[in-house]
């Protein structure tokens, strides 16, 4: 399913070094921003805590591990009355909202190309794939502040610092400051590895890859950039590479 900002291209390396440092299946694996789930899908824990702060996305989620089955099919009515209606079926608005619209950022504009692609039908069947490897996982919806984990695997992959921020009507705005400190203090008793492009200079970046954006300049051209995952020092005792 699109989703902006989502981690598909990157989400086999970046699971690859969580997965060394679950060590064992039964270790919580805690993700606050499950947003896509390209990550979350690919994590070997049988306890997966998964929250997003988007309401409606989580409502999907919770629908597809109950036995939901999101339309192939989607009319540009049809977007733009679940656009103006979200509360009336909240799980189909979270589908719709990313899944149908325009480079999976929040009712972006109804996704459509000159070849006639099928982006709902797309999105049904990739959504359904993930679900195939969360159907065990915990979701909730709930803000990262409200959180108090303790010994476990945490990914975190934030809206990024100076970044478009997908839906800040549904989720506010996002405190990159506020951010860093909660992860200081998390570190403290979690292994906690965090998705962003720069960080403080007390995190550490453990790895790095050169990705580009969905989104093209005004030359027509993906832009690029440079993904990285951090960690803060005091964790490079817990960190297995």
């Amino acid at each position: 399913m699109q989703y902006f900002g989502g981690k598909s291209k990157i989400s086999k390396d970046v699971a690859k070094i969580i997965n060394k440092n679950i060590i064992n299946n039964n270790k919580m694996f805690i993700s606050p921003f499950l947003g896509g789930g390209w990550i979350e899908m690919l994590i070997e824990s049988n306890n997966k805590m998964l929250y997003d702060k988007n309401y409606y996305l989580i409502e999907m989620y919770k629908a597809l591990q109950k036995g939901w089955k999101p339309p192939k099919q989607l009319s540009k009515d049809e977007y733009d009355y679940i656009k103006n209606n979200k509360n009336k079926e909240p799980y189909l608005t979270g589908f719709v909202g990313f899944g149908c619209s325009y480079s999976g950022k929040w009712f972006g504009g109804y996704a459509k190309d000159r070849t006639g692609r099928n982006y709902c039908l797309n999105a049904h069947n990739s959504i359904f794939k993930k679900m195939d490897k969360l159907q065990n996982a915990y979701f909730d919806c709930k803000d990262y502040k409200e959180l108090k984990p303790k010994n476990a695997v945490i990914y975190c992959d934030p809206p990024y610092n100076g970044a478009t921020q997908y839906s800040k009507e549904v989720v506010g705005e996002f405190n990159t400051k506020e951010f860093w400190e909660y992860m200081r203090s998390w570190s403290e008793n979690n292994l906690v590895i965090v998705s962003e492009y720069q960080a403080p200079i007390d995190f550490i970046p453990i790895w790095s890859k050169e990705t580009k954006l969905d989104i093209r300049n005004k030359n027509n051209i993906k832009e690029k950039r440079i993904e990285k995952l951090f960690i803060h020092k005091n964790n490079l005792n817990k960190y297995i590479s």
